[in-house]
Formats: structure tokens, sequence, C-alpha cells
């Protein structure tokens, strides 16, 4: 019984333990897929649902991407100049994990690389000691030579770790030369400014790549895996604009500023009145794009490097070293900002009366004048429901005019009149046509289309409209650019229609196919054919008749419009308006069939010269200049009157050897005669010699029997003097003048220029060119 007992208690023991075996394997089992559910979900998210993902960050951690850069494309001028292409230049990096795997001496490297780059060697070790990342660049765009250097010292030392990558680096050959047209690439070659940035998605091309594995420590993995995508190679870009052109007009610009003592700098344009092409464009002070961050304007660098010395005289990391600090940083990028800024496009400034063009173009055409209307003018007239005494820059007046008078002589007061007659609503009507409400959309970026009335400011004469009115008749308060009045008045002279102007003519790939091309546009007719024609003649007035013949070039028949305008929105310390004025001049030529025009500004030009300061006086001659340079070049041709021969430059052919007719006529066919001396039938001897310029109208003397005897002379200063005076004095002398500029004989016609310097030892039988200017012009 008792056995049996034992038995049946056992039994109950082992299945009790049965269940509570069971019951824990259950609990086991469900903590373990407990455990494995999460394990499960990540597996699921690692090999499914993310898997691209991981994919490729694992790709990544195996692989290395190396950026192969495309060549950038050529900038070309219109006569396939190279104005900006690429050169090569290396990178130097080093290796901090093959320079310490090779166990190379870094201190004796360091030495070495700082003297070959002008580096700091404990900067180097710096960069090889940190092996935190697999290559560290110790210097950036050296030159060949440089890195021939650094390559010889490699080679012949055996050293691992060190190494040259190739790049490139932009180049700009001409230098400062059209710099804010052209612009500059900045430090990741990626284009800032002008030509650069506007179209750096067609210059920049597509960047090519290598693909390798590597292994620990970042290493290459040698004989594995590598792909190669090939870079796309930037297209090249062909401009309109002309080196020769842009460099006259750079040149006599930078001769103003230094004549008038111009206070900030100057800016111009030469522009196709036909179709809208830029020739050139300029922007003085300018700066170099090879080195764009150098501050090229003297005073601002000097005021930059006070305010560099001034924070560095407190310790680092105090409040006087942080305000200096800021302080200089901000002057560096103002600076840096105004010598890259293109004022031609992107700065607005009363036109003063270069705008009259307009003004008479819009009365004409409309039919609120005639050429015979009249106007009177006596220096001063309170116009009703105007304020203030509207005054003409003549305070005697100029008395009686018509239409013609009126442009010449740049009457303030028939202006006004002029404008009256039309209406607000015609004038605005007008304005707006000329594109003066609207960016001209040149293909450069950062334009302005400056600052005009608001329409009821011409057309409420119960307020304000008579005032604004007026004073916009003749270019004052408001502002447009000088881009945006170069075409209004190209469309008054090109038989009415307004062009959009434009820098780049076609752009090419590496094949030599051409992806864009640009066309003359025209975005509508403003005035008719007739009155354009009737136009033209007014204008031609102003340079033979008018403020403007400072402009005059012997030769060549040219219009144009002078204008003096101050600056109303700028003040002094004091709060008080300053007297600043910008000078300016729009030239077109030839006036038969216009075809060029010039416009130069010359911003604050200084009362120290004693030189009275007006377009007629300042801007006018310096166009004169650039026409006498450039437009023999374009092809324009030259006719000269009787009066102008002084202005011919004619070039003498050898007469040695020709008979005394033969010499006659031969001169004779050249506006030139001739003085004899010795006997004899055949010229020995000539003043001047052979190949020397002289004036048309000019007396050569000829030597038959002996030859000529060199003599030298001091060349004396003909400045101030008149045109009779000047040829007396130089005449007495044996020396011949070539007369530029204001051809007229009047007393306050005298020399500006001249190109040789007083003191000047010259032969005899020299030719100097004289600059003359009317010191009186005004307008």
């Amino acid at each position: 019984m008792k056995k049996a007992s034992n038995r049946k208690k056992e039994h109950i023991r082992v299945r009790g333990d049965t269940g509570q075996h069971q019951r824990i394997m259950a609990v086991m089992a469900a903590l373990g897929l407990a455990a494995f559910i999460p394990t499960a979900i990540r597996l699921y998210s690692l090999m499914i649902s993310d898997h691209e993902y991981y994919a490729n960050l694992a790709l990544m951690n195996q692989t290395r991407t190396t950026s192969v850069t495309a060549n950038r494309g050529i900038i070309y001028d219109r006569n396939m100049n190279i104005l900006a292409c690429s050169r090569s230049v290396e990178n130097v990096y080093l290796n901090p994990h093959e320079l310490r795997q090779s166990k190379a001496d870094v201190p004796q490297i360091a030495d070495t690389l700082g003297q070959i780059l002008d580096l700091d060697p404990v900067w180097i070790q710096e960069q090889a000691a940190d092996t935190s990342m697999r290559y560290k660049q110790i210097a950036a765009r050296v030159d060949t030579d440089t890195g021939a250097r650094i390559r010889a010292y490699i080679n012949e030392n055996k050293i691992a770790g060190i190494h040259l990558e190739p790049s490139s680096q932009r180049y700009y050959p001409y230098q400062s030369l059209g710099a804010q047209v052209i612009g500059f690439t900045n430090a990741s070659n990626t284009g800032s400014e002008g030509v650069e940035a506007a179209y750096d998605s067609y210059l920049s091309g597509k960047t090519g790549s290598v693909i390798t594995t590597k292994g620990n420590n970042e290493m290459d993995m040698p004989y594995s895996y590598e792909n190669y995508v090939s870079s796309v190679p930037g297209c090249d870009v062909i401009l309109t604009l002309d080196t020769t052109v842009q460099a006259c007009l750079e040149k006599q610009m930078q001769a103003a500023i230094e004549r008038y003592d111009v206070q900030n700098g100057a800016f111009g344009l030469v522009m196709n009145a036909k179709t809208g092409e830029i020739l050139a464009m300029a922007t003085l002070g300018s700066y170099d794009p090879n080195a764009y961050l150098e501050i090229c304007d003297p005073e601002a660098l000097a005021q930059t490097e006070q305010l560099k010395q001034s924070y560095l005289q407190y310790i680092e990391g105090t409040d006087q070293y942080r305000q200096g600090l800021k302080a200089y940083q901000e002057a560096v990028t103002a600076a840096r900002l105004k010598q890259w800024r293109n004022r031609v496009l992107s700065d607005g400034y009363e036109p003063g009366s270069t705008f009259k063009v307009l003004t008479m173009a819009a009365a004409l055409d409309s039919g609120a004048i005639t050429l015979d209307t009249p106007f009177h003018c006596s220096g001063a007239e309170q116009i009703p429901g105007r304020a203030q005494l509207l005054h003409c820059w003549r305070s005697t007046g100029h008395g009686a005019q018509k239409t013609p008078q009126a442009l010449q002589n740049s009457c303030n007061l028939a202006f006004a009149h002029i404008a009256l007659k039309m209406g607000g609503d015609t004038f605005y009507d007008y304005i707006q046509r000329f594109g003066i409400l609207e960016k001209t959309g040149v293909d450069l970026a950062g334009e302005s289309k400056g600052i005009f009335f608001d329409k009821a400011l011409v057309t409420d004469t119960d307020k304000w409209g008579t005032a604004s009115l007026t004073s916009g008749s003749f270019g004052q308060t408001f502002k447009i650019t000088p881009l945006q009045l170069v075409r209004a008045i190209s469309a008054v002279v090109n038989g009415g229609n307004l062009m959009e102007p434009y820098l780049v003519s076609e752009v090419v790939d590496a094949q030599g196919k051409t992806v864009l091309k640009q066309e003359p546009t025209v975005v509508r007719q403003v005035i008719s054919e007739a009155t354009s024609k009737t136009m033209c003649t007014l204008l031609e007035g102003v340079v033979t008749e008018g403020t403007a013949k400072n402009a005059s070039v012997a030769g060549f028949s040219i219009g144009g419009k002078t204008g003096t305008s101050e600056k109303i929105d700028v003040f002094d310390e004091n709060g008080q308006r300053v007297l600043d004025k910008i000078v300016s001049f729009v030239g077109i030529a030839p006036m038969d069939d216009p075809e060029y025009i010039i416009l130069v500004a010359l911003d604050t030009p200084s009362r120290e010269t004693g030189i009275y300061i007006s377009g007629g006086v300042m801007a006018a001659p310096t166009v004169g200049a650039v026409m006498a340079d450039v437009l023999p070049y374009l092809g324009v041709e030259q006719h000269f009157s009787e009066e102008e021969l002084q202005g011919k430059s004619v070039v003498l052919s050898d007469m040695t050897g020709k008979t005394r007719e033969e010499a006659k006529k031969e001169l004779e066919s050249q506006s030139l005669s001739y003085q004899a001396v010795g006997e004899g039938n055949t010229v020995t001897g000539q003043i001047p010699a052979a190949g020397q310029t002289v004036p048309g109208g000019s007396k050569v003397i000829l030597y038959f029997g002996e030859e000529p005897e060199e003599r030298l002379v001091a060349m004396p200063d003909l400045l101030g003097m008149t045109r009779q005076q000047a040829s007396d004095t130089a005449g007495q002398l044996g020396i011949y003048i070539l007369v530029k500029g204001n051809t007229s004989l009047e007393p306050s016609v005298t020399v500006a220029a001249q190109s040789v310097a007083p003191g000047t030892m010259i032969p005899v039988g020299t030719t100097v060119t004289l600059e003359f200017i009317d010191t009186k012009a005004a307008a």
C-alpha cells in the first residue's frame, strides 16, 4: 500500500514537472519570439525596405569618387582675340598615412616645401600629422614651374606622400581691359560677375568623375574596380566686344580722368546704333580679374590698411579687436564690390542735357513743335504751376531762337516750354516707348532700370505735374542707366527703331557647333523715319554750331549732345547737398548714315584745376578723341574740307630721286606744297623725312643737290594758346602741328593738350598733335 502510494506521488510529481517544463518552454519561446521580432524588423529594413539606401552607403564606404573638372570655355572678342582662357596649374596635397608608413622625414619635407611655396613649415608639419583625412591640401593653383620644382624634389628623394593634382586657373590676357564686362571666376572656378557669370552654364561644361575602391585608412586598393565618366568641355563664347575699340575708349577716359582730376572715376560705352551690338563698355577705376580680390584704388587700399593696423593693436578676442576687424572686413568688401560694379548697366544717374535729345524727338514726332517754333530765353522764368524760378545754364539768356538753336544752345527754358506744349501724357508715352521705364534686356546680370516719375507726377498739374514735367524735359530729378540712354538715343538716329543691346554674338561647343546665336532684335518703332532724319541734322548742328564743337574730328560728320548733371541725392557729412557734377557727352557718327554711338561720363571733375566744369569742355573732347581713334579703324571714310586740312594726317613718301615735277605732282595730290633748297632737278633730301606724318596743307622742304642739316629744337609750351598763336610759335621752330578737336579760330578755343612735353628736344620737321577745346563751352 505504501509503495503504491509512493508511485502515485511520483507520478503526480512527474506530471507536475512536465507541465512546468512546458510552461517554461512556452515562456522561453515567447521571449525568444519577442526578442527576434525587432531583429526581424531590422533585417527586413536592411534587406528589403531600406536596401537601396544601405547598399549605396556601403558603396560609398568602399569606393571613392574623384571629380574630373571640365575644361572651361574660352571667351573671345569679335575678332577672335582671347579675352579669357584656362591655363594649367597644380594643387599640392600631403597624404599623412603615406608619410607615416614610409617613415618620411616630415620636418625636412616641411622646410623644403615651405621655401618653395612660401609657407610656414610649422603649419605644413601640422597638416602632415593630421591623419583624420586622407589628403591635406597645402597649396592651390601653383604654376607649372613651381610644380616642376616640387616634382623634382619628390623624385630626387624618393618621397611617398606628396601629391600634385592637375587643375586649371582662369587667365585674362588683357588684364583690366573690359574687366567689368568679362568678369572673373572664383576659387571654385565658378563664374562671378560679367560674362563669366551670365554665361557660366555654357562656359563651365559638365564635370566628370573617376570611381575607385578604397581600403583601410582611405588607401586605394590596387587591381580593383575603377570606372571613369568623361567630363564635357565648356562652350566657347564669342562677344560683340572689340578689344581695339575697348582699349581706345579706356585710354581716352583715363586721359580725361588725369587731365580734369576726376574724383569718382568714369564710365563709357560704344554701341552699334543700328544693331545694338556693344563694341566697348568701360568703368574706371577698374581691377585686374587675374587678381580680383586685390583692391586697385590707392585711396581705398590705404583706408583698408589703416583699418587693419587699427584693430591689430588690440588683443585678439577683445571687443575693440572684434569691432575693428568687422569695420576692416566691411571696408574691404565695399571696395571690392565698387571696383567690380559695371556702372553702365547697374547705376542710375541724372542724364542732364543729353536727355533733351529724347524730348525734342518726341515733340517733333508728336507734332507739338516744328523746326520753326519760336522760343525766347531771358535766363530765368517763373513758369505757372512751378514754385521755383526756372533758370537756364546761361544766366544772360539765349534770346530769340527757334527749335534747332534751342538744341544747339541746350536751352533749359526752351525745353521746358517744349515739354509743356507736348503735355504730360504725350511726354510720358514717348518716355515709355523709348524704353526708359524698363530694363534694356542686355545679356548681363545686374542690370537696373533706373528711377523715373510715376505718370501722375507729369500729368497731374494740380500737384507736382508742371515741376516734374519741366525738370524732366532737360534730364533732371530722375535717374536712368547709361545703357538706357544710349539705347534710346540710338532709336532717335537709326530710323526710329528701339534695339535690344547685346554682348554675346555666338556660343560654340567643343565640336564647333553653334548652340546659341544672337541677332539684332527690334523691340518696337518709337519715332518715324522722317523724324529720325530731322534729328540727325539737328544733332550734327550741335557739334558744328552748338555746345559740342569740342567733339569735332576733321573729316568726319559727328553729331551729339552734351550734358552736365548734379547729384541731387548725395550729401556731405553736414547734411548739405554736394556740388559734385557728372559731365557727359553722347556722340554719333557718321551723321549721313549713323552707325556708331559713344557715351563718356566723368564723375566729379575737380574744381581745383580751374577748368570750367561742363560736358562741352570735358566730355565732348574726350568722345571726339575716341572717335578720332576708332572711326578710321572701323572703316568710316573721312572727307576733308579746305578748313579741315590741318586735321588731316598725311604720311610722307620718300621723294629722294624724284624730279622736281614728279615730287610737286605727288605732294599736291596729298594736299601738300613744298619749299625748294639748292639747285638741280633731282630731290636729294627732305624735311620731314619719309614715313613721318604731317598735317594736310603743310609745306615740305625738298633739297636739290645737297643734304638737309640735322637740327634739334626744344618743344615749346603751347598750352592755353589759340590756334594762330600755337601755329606761329611752332612754325618759327620748324615744328608742324596736327590739329585735333575744336577747329574754330575763336579766341576761346585754345590748346588743352600737346603730344610732346614742353622742353623735349625734337628734330626740326617733327609733327606735334595739339588738342583744341573751347574753354567756354557749356551744357
